[in-house]
């Protein structure tokens, strides 16, 4: 089973972010706290280039009613959501 499968913390994520280097992270929100932040998501899929995530987003079953975020796993910064 993929480490990150189902519903992962903001905290998952920033350990994603460092297991993934260099790509693009296409995450869905499940949640957000009364903070208004980001508190868990899934992750959807993860590409070096961000253009494979929008071909993915354009297939016809996309569905376009929840909330997404792109993140770069950029190796130079830290994670922020």
């Amino acid at each position: 089973m993929e480490r990150w499968q189902g519903v992962i913390s903001a905290e998952d994520v920033a350990h994603l972010y460092n297991d993934k280097l260099g790509h693009w992270l296409l995450l869905e929100v499940i949640k957000i706290g009364r903070s208004g932040k980001e508190e868990e998501f899934k992750l959807i899929a993860y590409e070096r280039k961000k253009g494979h995530l929008l071909e993915l987003m354009d297939e016809d079953d996309w569905d376009w009613d929840k909330k997404y975020i792109f993140v770069f796993a950029d190796p130079n910064t830290l994670c922020e959501l």
